[in-house]
This record gives C-alpha cells, structure tokens and sequence, in this order.
C-alpha cells in the first residue's frame, strides 16, 4: 500500500502545535501495534484535494508559528462499516511556514531551513514521515469527546516521525459519498515522544529545560484533511 508522505514542518506536519488548542484534540499515544488489513474497496489519496496543517506554540503561545506540509502519496479501504485501513506519507521537504505567522522582517527561508535541520526533523536523513492505520471504531459521544464538528470515528495509527515509531489515537470526521471519502481530523500530540526536543532540553547537558523556559511548546498540532477518491478497475 502507498503511503502518504506528508511533509512536516508541521509536526509536523508530521507534524508542530498549540496556542491555546482551541480546536483540536488532545491525541493518546501508545507503542507501535499490528497494522490493519484492508477491507472492501480502496480509495486512492487525491494529492491536489488533501492538505496537512501544522502548529506550534511559540514564545509561551504568544507568537504561535504554522504552516503546511505537502501529502505525497497514500490510500485508504473503506467497506460497509466506512473507513478500516490505510497509510500516507508526509514529504518534510514540503514544510512551509504561514507568512502570517512570522514578524514581516523574520526571514521565512531561514525557519524553514532549521525545521528541515537536525534540530528538528533532520530531513535529509528523514525525508517522510508516515502514518498506517491500525484501528479504526465508531465515535460513541458516551465514552469520547471531539472539538471536531461531526466527529464519527476513532481513528489509531503508527506515526513514524525520524524513524521512531509510536501509535497515535484521534477523533475524526469521516464521510463517505459518491466515490469519495473524506477524513479531517486535528490533534495534539506531545513532540518530544517522537525524539523532537529541540528547545525542551540544554543544548550543552541534555538536561531537561523547566517547561517555564521553554521557547517553543513542547505540543505539536497537526490538522488533516484527507480526500481519497474510489479506485476503478
């Protein structure tokens, strides 16, 4: 199966995120599980349609940073009971920053070039990051809570960020329609899981920095939105 790589200057998008967190979910990780076997019918990435989003608290939150990655490839299953199975792939060579985010004399280049750096997500060595689903359950407003509007699945995967593996659980919005199946989700998930500690410890010791004199929040955002278009013999 295709994965999708989606660049993260994000994570980023991959992955980076939160201000506040207003509109996204808190993510739950885990160790790496069994990935799932595709059912039914299989539903191919639309590149042009799909977008990543990452976000990243900066400065204490006050000066957020954000920005999008680029989705390279992937594919989804869907069967009677909706989405089962998939994997995409996030190019990291795709990182951009929001212009918006930044003041107008920082030089946008240069930010980018240190998310794509060793401080970050080394990409010359980790060029993709990749996401295969693992699970996927109905939304049961009874035991799970969403600040995504319509949120109707539970969606698990292993996400591989510079080569460190940890499954990840989120709320999502999946609607199926017409040959075309839609997923858009938003979550946090803590950064340093994946080994992206730039700011969080000292760069002489390794010692673990007070979360007090951390520049750069040790959350990360991720928003995606995925259109997957049917495959036709």
């Amino acid at each position: 199966m295709k994965k999708i790589v989606l660049s993260l200057a994000v994570i980023a998008t991959l992955t980076l995120a939160s201000c506040g967190n207003k509109n996204a979910d808190k993510a739950t990780t885990t160790t790496e599980q069994e990935v799932a076997v595709e059912q039914g019918d299989k539903y191919s990435v639309n590149l042009t349609e799909s977008n990543v989003t990452w976000k990243v608290g900066h400065k204490g939150g006050v000066n957020p940073r954000y920005g999008t990655l680029t989705l390279k490839a992937g594919d989804i299953a869907i069967d009677a009971n909706g989405l089962n199975a998939g994997s995409y792939t996030i190019d990291m060579n795709s990182i951009k920053v929001d212009r918006a985010s930044v003041s107008a004399d920082e030089d946008i280049a240069k930010l980018e070039g240190h998310l794509k750096s060793a401080d970050f997500f080394n990409v010359e060595a980790n060029s993709t990051v990749d996401f295969k689903i693992t699970n996927v359950e109905d939304f049961d407003a009874a035991k799970h809570t969403s600040k995504i509007e319509g949120a109707n699945k539970v969606v698990s995967g292993n996400l591989t960020i510079l080569g460190k593996t940890v499954n990840i659980t989120f709320p999502a919005k999946v609607t199926v329609e017409n040959g075309k199946a839609v997923m858009d989700a938003a979550f946090v998930a803590d950064r340093t899981e994946w080994g992206l500690v730039f700011g969080t410890t000292d760069k002489d010791s390794g010692a673990a920095l007070n979360p007090a004199d951390w520049a750069i929040s040790q959350d990360m955002e991720i928003g995606i939105h995925l259109v997957a278009d049917k495959v036709t013999e």
